[in-house]
């Protein structure tokens, strides 16, 4: 029979305040997360340039750290890092959820962030996670940045996910191998029905976080930050 007992295990993040952070004036938060087998570093570099130095950015790793090779040569590993797998799904979903709550509450309280102006970005595996999350808790954040990522598999069938007042900004890969034209389109119309707003947007890229995306992302925050 199988037994299980719980672990206390410590996540790992990076964090940047704005390059002008008055003491008693409060900034938008970003959150973000890689795809997977991306690290922590790879993706603050990327939220950083969206940032811009006006608003406190955080970068979490994923708690699921895996070997995996560097090209063609077999002698040469690197560590990457993921959200989860298929394998008791729930507890990565809940895991998730936890932590993110956590890094709200962390970064409202010790680092004066705005509560009301919270804002999640991921990029591949990190999206569906995001997703998850938002239509789970309509009301703790204001906008979802999803980056050449899916919408939940469960969609249809979790109850918990229910019409959000979080917006949300889409950005879809012409050339993705993982996610098709048709996949994409109907991600669109899902997240049409329960999005507070829904801007999505295809750029001519393969899967890969489309760098001319940023200027775009920068100022859809900006503008739903009012």
């Amino acid at each position: 029979m199988e037994h299980s007992f719980a672990a206390r295990i410590r996540c790992y993040y990076d964090l940047e305040l704005p390059r002008r952070h008055g003491a008693n004036k409060r900034r938008p938060l970003l959150i973000a997360l890689h795809g997977y087998q991306g690290n922590k570093d790879s993706m603050m570099r990327v939220a950083r340039r969206i940032a811009d130095g006006k608003m406190l950015v955080i970068s979490l790793q994923g708690p699921n750290q895996f070997w995996f090779r560097l090209g063609e040569d077999q002698n040469k590993y690197n560590v990457g890092f993921g959200w989860g797998t298929n394998y008791k799904m729930e507890e990565s979903v809940e895991l998730h959820h936890r932590n993110i709550l956590s890094l709200i509450d962390l970064a409202t309280k010790r680092h004066r962030a705005d509560p009301e102006r919270v804002f999640l970005l991921g990029f591949s595996q990190a999206c569906a996670y995001n997703y998850r999350f938002v239509f789970s808790h309509p009301h703790k954040v204001r906008g979802v940045i999803a980056v050449c990522g899916g919408v939940p598999q469960d969609w249809s069938e979790n109850s918990r996910y229910q019409p959000s007042l979080t917006h949300v900004l889409h950005i879809a890969a012409t050339q993705d191998e993982w996610y098709s034209r048709e996949k994409n389109l109907e991600f669109r119309r899902q997240l049409a029905e329960r999005a507070a707003s829904l801007d999505f947007r295809f750029y001519q890229s393969t899967h890969r976080f489309p760098r001319t995306a940023i200027p775009h992302i920068r100022h859809w925050i900006e503008d739903h930050s009012e």
